[in-house]
């Protein structure tokens, strides 16, 4: 029985820890997404200027 909760809990915890990893990746290429939309937009917007 102490086995089975063992492995149970370890199932569960990674389960938490690939959901949490996902989570981050998409919050990291949202970030770098919205970065790089706005480098473009000021690369744009500065020859206006000139």
């Amino acid at each position: 029985m102490f086995g089975l909760g063992i492995i149970k809990g370890t199932i569960i915890g990674m389960g938490v820890g690939v959901m949490a990893g996902l989570a981050l990746k998409e919050v990291c290429k949202m970030k770098k997404k919205k970065d790089q939309i706005s480098k473009t937009e000021n690369d744009s917007v500065d020859p206006e200027n000139s």
